[in-house]
């Protein structure tokens, strides 16, 4: 009997312990959050639609049906039913300056003037707003807006408020507009020459400066405009980030000033970026100096990006450097920012110590000088996989075309720019230039990895607009009727890849997110209509519903 009552006790302790541990594996394998009839876009090929899916901690555990999902709810999982809407990856923005972005909120916004006449009417009311001796600093305006597409001036400025220095930049970002009392602050005057790939407009008659600076010219008046105190930057930051939630951005690719990351930094060691962020920064004659940065930034929210560089200006500024003079202004082929011969420098360089490289390109002379720069890097350095790029690749020559797909280049592209260029841009390089301007299809069709972004503040941040864009090469008016040069159009797929699985590519990312798979990423976003099958000028009404990062929701819509 004595026997008997030992073995009992003892049966009971090892079933109660083999009961424990299967509850603990059956817990462990319960999701944290599962999302239930969704219509999800997977973006793999073999597997492109899915209806359900589940998150563990940050990444994906499953993607699949309905049912299959149940054996994977816990006491404690969230279920949320998406009620039929539709779901991919989180949008990755391939080019974007957030901080620029966030600091435009305290600036003065000068988008959309139709005339010299309004601009003078708004800033003669802000003026008055501004405290003694404070700086007008504003940006948005477009002289292609006004009548005649006349170059505003500082007479304009000078005659409403000659006692407070303004600085107003283009929508490009590329050229300032400033008065006399800006210049007088700079020592800027008749007769000072122009600063190295900038250029100070000035009047044909008199020599006189105009107020209109170009490229690196406007460093010699923004210099001294007082910097945002640290509160300021701080409060920039997190108004950028608040909006990128609301567009299902959870990944950036930022050209911002390296002296903001550690405000990124800051948020992330305190559990607050709600985002994931690659750094880039300036292409130099030093590129081992970063070695310790990359080391640095190397956190699945906070990583070492690329190095950028620029080759020249804007198109809507005549400082895109083209083969051939602008078609409205025969005067000029734009500013080169620097030679080929000290871009290949720099490119050989930063391409033997390992680092991506991003250029900016806009005229068809400047993408030939970048291809050229990467070709020359590949015959003496060695092919690796580089993932270099180039940024906005905005004109190109048909036989630079294929070059992309040859020498394993990015064409990171901002769609929005062609939309809101296409009311001029024919008429500033011609018909037979425009035709391979913005050129998304003919790179496709090369098989060219194409990486989508925005450029904000310069062009508008919500990714459905460059979707847009891309599939109907339409403004939001819906002109012209067929599209500019409609040949270079992309399906919605395509648009929708290029801002996930191609942007996850081009920062070397693509085994992390980009898809929705098991063991990625958990960065979702999701919509209120399916992007896949609505008419294409239904996409613009399109609103984010919920985005998700790493498993978390960081934004709901209250409607």
């Amino acid at each position: 009997m004595k026997r008997l009552k030992f073995t009992v006790p003892l049966f009971a302790v090892l079933f109660g312990t083999v009961l424990f541990f299967t509850r603990c594996f059956w817990f462990g394998q319960n999701g944290d959050l599962v999302l239930r009839n969704g219509l999800f876009y997977t973006g793999n090929l073999s597997k492109p639609q899915a209806q359900a899916l589940v998150i563990r901690g940050e990444r994906i555990l499953l993607v699949g049906k309905n049912e299959d999902m149940e054996r994977f709810v816990g006491p404690r999982t969230r279920v949320l039913d998406l009620n039929g809407r539709f779901a991919c990856a989180g949008f990755n923005d391939a080019h974007v300056h957030l901080f620029n972005g966030g600091k435009g909120s305290t600036e003065f916004d000068l988008s959309g003037i139709a005339s010299i006449e309004e601009m003078q009417q708004r800033i003669l009311k802000k003026a008055w707003e501004l405290p003694t001796e404070a700086w007008l600093i504003g940006r948005g305006w477009d002289q292609s807006l006004f009548p005649g597409g006349v170059w505003p001036d500082k007479r304009y400025l000078d005659v409403i408020a000659p006692d407070v220095p303004m600085y107003l930049v283009r929508i490009c970002g590329h050229v300032a507009l400033v008065n006399s009392k800006a210049l007088a602050i700079a020592g800027i005057k008749t007769g000072i020459p122009d600063p190295p790939a900038g250029e100070i407009v000035r009047d044909p008659a008199t020599g006189e400066p105009t107020g209109i600076l170009k490229e690196e010219a406007m460093r010699l008046v923004s210099q001294y405009i007082p910097a945002l105190s640290k509160e300021g930057t701080e409060q920039a930051v997190l108004n950028a980030l608040n909006l990128v939630e609301q567009y299902g951005l959870t990944s950036l690719q930022d050209g911002s000033p390296p002296d903001i990351y550690p405000i990124y930094e800051k948020l992330l060691d305190n559990g607050m970026l709600k985002c994931r962020i690659s750094l880039w920064f300036p292409l130099d004659e030093r590129p081992q100096q970063y070695r310790r940065l990359r080391d640095r930034y190397n956190h699945t929210k906070l990583r070492f990006g690329l190095l950028k560089g620029f080759v020249d200006g804007s198109m809507g500024a005549r400082t895109a450097f083209f083969q051939e003079p602008y078609s409205d202004e025969p005067s000029t082929r734009g500013i080169p920012l620097m030679t080929q011969e000290k871009l290949n420098l720099l490119v050989l360089r930063a391409d033997r110590e390992g680092y991506s490289i991003g250029l900016h390109a806009i005229g068809d002379e400047a993408n030939g000088m970048a291809l050229n720069a990467y070709a020359l890097a590949q015959r003496i350095n060695g092919m690796r996989d580089s993932r270099h790029r180039i940024e906005h690749a905005q004109v190109l020559t048909k036989k630079d075309i294929p070059r992309f797909k040859e020498l394993g280049v990015i064409a990171s592209m901002q769609p929005v720019h062609c939309i809101e260029d296409l009311p001029w841009a024919e008429a500033r390089i011609g018909a037979a230039r425009a035709r391979y301007a913005y050129p998304w299809r003919s790179l496709l069709k090369e098989s060219t990895v194409l990486a989508f972004g925005s450029d904000w503040p310069v062009a508008p941040l919500n990714p459905i607009v460059g979707m847009y864009a891309a599939v109907t090469r339409k403004d939001t008016l819906g002109q012209p009727l067929n599209g500019f040069f409609p040949q270079e159009r992309i399906t919605i797929r395509e648009a929708l890849d290029a801002y996930t699985k191609g942007s996850a590519y081009a920062e070397r990312m693509e085994a992390e997110k980009g898809t929705l798979e098991k063991d990625k990423l958990a960065d979702i976003v999701v919509l209120d209509q399916n992007l896949l099958v609505i008419p294409a000028q239904k996409i613009l009404q399109t609103k984010v519903v919920m985005t998700i990062c790493a498993g978390k929701i960081v934004y709901e819509s209250k409607k």
